[in-house]
């Protein structure tokens, strides 16, 4: 499978059957979708334009059904996708959603702004790769994320919704990908590409955080 971040909470899942568009968002983001084609999008927050852009998502069959914004478990094109309802901004209703495709388990926390409760915490543990917001400002702080993610115990944290490397001209107002690994107590390479394959043999083995560059930046 290949995951693809734009920026922002946007990432494109890629399996052999299927393609999955999560979170897409606006231009005001300053993040370029450039109408990637998909079978499924996920929208974490239904009123937000910047995780809403659909209009921005080439889809492959336009069908109300290939648009999941809802909790819920849902089955299309041999892709199981659950949504579970977990802390959004100000009390409002943030959608994670828990997507198999290729064998492989991915959770995209969306816009989560605390600590799930025990039953979504449960579902999100399930998770091979976890896309996990960490830079602060409107979104979750990088104390916070690193202590979800340890919660999760996602054997590969891909992250998102901070100041991306090389994107010096978008300005987010979040902070930069190594106050998350500070807190993570951790150290990496800075991201070289902006997609990664995964597969079921290569999760690794311990905790690790895999940035990526932003395609649409």
């Amino acid at each position: 499978m290949d995951i693809a971040w734009y920026g922002h909470a946007a990432f494109r899942l890629r399996g052999r059957e299927a393609a999955v568009v999560m979170d897409p968002c606006s231009p005001e983001t300053g993040f370029r979708l450039n109408r990637p084609a998909a079978d499924i999008v996920t929208v974490s927050r239904a009123m937000d334009a910047g995780h809403n852009w659909t209009v921005g998502v080439t889809l492959e069959a336009s069908t109300n059904q290939r648009q999941l914004d809802a909790p819920g478990e849902y089955e299309i094109k041999r892709v199981l996708a659950t949504g579970v309802r977990t802390p959004g901004p100000e009390g409002q209703r943030n959608v994670s959603f828990v997507v198999t495709i290729d064998e492989l388990i991915v959770a995209h926390l969306g816009d989560l702004q605390g600590m799930p409760e025990r039953s979504a915490l449960e579902e999100l543990q399930r998770a091979d790769v976890v896309l996990m917001p960490c830079g602060g400002g409107k979104h979750l702080t990088p104390e916070s994320a690193a202590s979800i993610a340890g919660a999760i115990a996602a054997p590969l944290v891909i992250p998102m919704l901070y100041q991306p490397e090389g994107a010096e001209e978008v300005q987010t107002g979040l902070e930069p990908l190594s106050a998350f690994l500070r807190e993570m107590g951790l150290t990496v390479d800075p991201p070289s590409d902006n997609h990664i394959n995964v597969t079921r043999s290569s999760i690794p083995t311990a905790p690790t955080v895999a940035p990526l560059l932003a395609r649409g930046a």
